[in-house]
């Protein structure tokens, strides 16, 4: 018996998905466009990720976002590197943004997107990630969780531009902010899921019970490290960097 076609297995979706998120990203960042970069990207993964989550297949849907948001951020860090005034100007206050991050890493403190920075703006973007993608299918998720890539990406770029080369990506990455984006990524794909199926009963979400125990411990996780790993972070790399510097 021949096996039913689905779009989420064909590798030609993949490729698809791949070449959107770089153009999504590159052009709207590399023109320095701020309010149409994140806009574009959320409508570029929120229809792609779609195709899974309306045949109910989880991992299909993790994979997309795990995809996209790879693309992305790699896409943006790429770019902050080679014309880094461009993206400056597509990033909401991205030149305070750049100039706080790098007096964290430098000179102490916290981040400027820190919960101890900035409490409101974090639980807003909780809620808009949570209960948006409950609302909105996961599309309002979708708009915080890339906006959330974004940011993270632009500070990860900004530092390796600093400390002068790719050789310095492990020091500027910020590994709490990554445990908190992917507790998002898997909250949307559980919280999308009821309005684009139909289906807002219990069962549905104990036949997902892995994925929210997973979601819930890397969110509480990424939210906790805050706390206490930028200041580890910074201790461990900046002063052998300065050194040599």
């Amino acid at each position: 018996m021949q096996k039913q076609y689905s779009l989420v297995y064909d590798p030609i979706f993949y490729i698809m998905l791949v070449i959107i998120a770089l153009l999504a990203t590159a052009l709207p960042a590399g023109m320095g466009q701020p309010r149409f970069l994140p806009l574009i990207q959320t409508i570029g993964l929120f229809v792609f990720l779609l195709v899974p989550l309306r045949q109910r297949l989880v991992r299909p849907a993790i994979g997309v976002l795990c995809i996209w948001l790879l693309v992305q951020s790699l896409t943006l860090v790429g770019l902050v590197w080679l014309a880094p005034g461009q993206v400056e100007h597509a990033i909401g206050d991205g030149f305070i943004y750049h100039e706080t991050y790098l007096q964290w890493f430098f000179a102490g403190g916290h981040p400027p997107d820190s919960l101890l920075v900035q409490p409101g703006n974090r639980l807003i973007e909780l809620a808009g990630v949570l209960l948006g993608a409950l609302a909105s299918g996961g599309l309002i998720g979708i708009w915080f969780l890339v906006r959330a890539v974004n940011l993270t990406s632009y500070g990860i770029g900004g530092v390796m531009v600093a400390l002068g080369g790719w050789q310095h990506f492990l020091a500027a990455l910020p590994l709490w902010n990554l445990v908190r984006l992917a507790g998002y990524a898997g909250f949307i794909v559980l919280f999308a899921g009821p309005l684009l199926t139909s289906d807002w009963s219990l069962q549905y979400y104990r036949t997902k019970s892995r994925l929210l125990l997973v979601a819930t411990l890397l969110l509480i996780l990424g939210l906790g490290l805050e706390f206490i790993l930028p200041g580890l972070w910074r201790s461990l790399f900046a002063p052998h960097i300065l050194r040599q510097v």
